[in-house]
């Protein structure tokens, strides 16, 4: 069974296979350094953080205009996107371990960096799709219980604003914004480092270290509270312009989330296994 051992400002964790991790506490401040650090691998990685840009761009527009006069469904998928930021973010990450490295951002390697530990990123992949396959059964509900099924946009010209502005929508959109809260804080919770650390260490299990996410999450409640909170701003506010704020948004949070990383987790080289 792993180990995890609390020191002052230092949380010493033994894995199964008796690789020696430490999670370091952070503060406030740190926050505007890991955002700064991504702005930097932006100016040095311009072509592949327009890509990663481009492609949630894309992905936003199409949801939009496949959903349009769906909103429960679009407001649904657009939690999906909130729940598999992390995942989404990968290449991102790659991209700033090129950097970190001293390596020539490769856009093509940073796609496939899950390839060397396929397994364990594909279990993290069921485990969110567990999560949101949970979450899609939820949203009818709260759309039943507040009867906002009902409430179908009779004039396609108002879109959106036009279920907005009604009681039911209205309704549905504080009890939607509860629960989706609670879900995305979970999810949160379990993949701030889990990626991260599945790409520096392929030696361990995608339950450990989702157990090692969580644990970081709680040994720094306040500053990953406040960090949760400007990722889920920084998407939303990607998400309501039409995708056009994810050129910029989506690669500054992939960057930086990977400096986040950096801050907080760190493998004694002594006991890393090759």
């Amino acid at each position: 069974m792993p180990q995890t051992i609390h020191h002052h400002g230092i949380h010493e964790h033994i894995t199964e296979k008796g690789e020696h991790i430490v999670s370091k506490d952070c503060r406030y401040g740190d926050i505007g350094h890991w955002l700064k650090k991504g702005w930097m691998d932006m100016a040095h990685a311009p072509a592949a953080s327009l890509f990663y840009g481009a492609v949630m761009t894309l992905s936003v527009l199409l949801v939009y205009a496949s959903f349009r006069d769906q909103p429960i469904m679009m407001f649904q998928v657009a939690t999906f996107f909130v729940m598999l930021s992390p995942f989404l973010a990968t290449g991102l990450y790659a991209i700033s371990r090129q950097l970190q490295d001293g390596e020539k951002p490769n856009l093509a390697a940073s796609m496939f960096a899950w390839r060397h530990n396929i397994s364990e990123f594909a279990l993290f992949a069921l485990a969110l799709g567990v999560i949101i396959a949970i979450w899609s059964r939820v949203v009818p509900l709260i759309a039943a219980v507040v009867k906002s099924n009902s409430l179908l946009i009779v004039d396609p010209d108002a879109g959106v604003m036009g279920f907005l502005t009604s009681d039911a929508g209205q309704t549905f959109m504080t009890y939607f914004l509860v629960a989706g809260v609670f879900v995305a804080a979970l999810v949160f919770a379990l993949s701030v480092v889990t990626i991260p650390l599945l790409l520096r260490d392929s030696n361990i299990g995608v339950v450990q270290a989702m157990i090692l996410s969580f644990e970081v999450v709680m040994e720094n409640k306040g500053v990953m509270a406040l960090w949760a909170l400007i990722i889920g701003s920084l998407i939303t506010i990607g998400i309501v312009t039409f995708g056009i704020a994810m050129l910029i948004v989506m690669p500054l949070l992939g960057y930086a989330s990977w400096h986040a990383f950096n801050d907080l987790i760190e493998i004694d080289p002594k006991t890393e296994i090759k």
